[in-house]
């Protein structure tokens, strides 16, 4: 049998509510998205300035049978933001309370290549696997001349499992 891996989206004061996921929205918001949330908190293009989406904190988990799970890398592999937009990610070994100001941890774009994938730090052993909290932010600066929805952007997981 092969390692079946979950994602996570973590909200709350220091990532206190796990929500399994299959879909993370940049919100206005400290929410994990139902599916609707986006409608109502929707981040706007501000009238000056720079306007931030609360953070997602997300992580992967790995169960069921297998050695190893390692070189686990992270990027954005399809899908384009508007002129101006831009989405940050970063590592961490912790999660913090989500914030919608700018990302102390998010601060760089998310890798748009596999060559220049963020590398993803696990911990635990088979067949409790996590990696670090990945955190994503969208960035949205007042120089923004086309709002609207974003197009879905597709982010990989890619490991090697053993």
């Amino acid at each position: 049998m092969a390692a079946t891996v979950t994602w996570y989206d973590y909200t709350s004061t220091n990532g206190a509510t796990e929500t399994a996921t299959t879909n993370a929205n940049f919100l206005s918001i400290d929410a994990h998205d139902t599916g609707t949330s986006y409608q109502t908190n929707k981040i706007s293009v501000p009238p000056t300035g720079t306007t931030y989406s609360f953070e997602r904190i997300i992580r992967a988990k790995w169960t069921d049978t297998y050695n190893t799970i390692d070189t686990v890398k992270f990027w954005k592999s399809g899908g384009t933001p508007p002129t101006n937009v831009s989405i940050n990610a970063a590592e961490s070994a912790t999660a913090t309370t989500p914030t919608d100001s700018a990302s102390s941890v998010a601060t760089s774009a998310v890798p748009e290549t596999e060559g220049a994938a963020l590398s993803i730090t696990t911990s635990g052993s088979s067949p409790n696997v996590v990696t670090y909290y990945i955190y994503l932010q969208l960035v949205v600066p007042s120089t923004v001349t086309t709002p609207g929805d974003i197009a879905t952007q597709t982010y990989t997981l890619k490991y090697f499992e053993s």
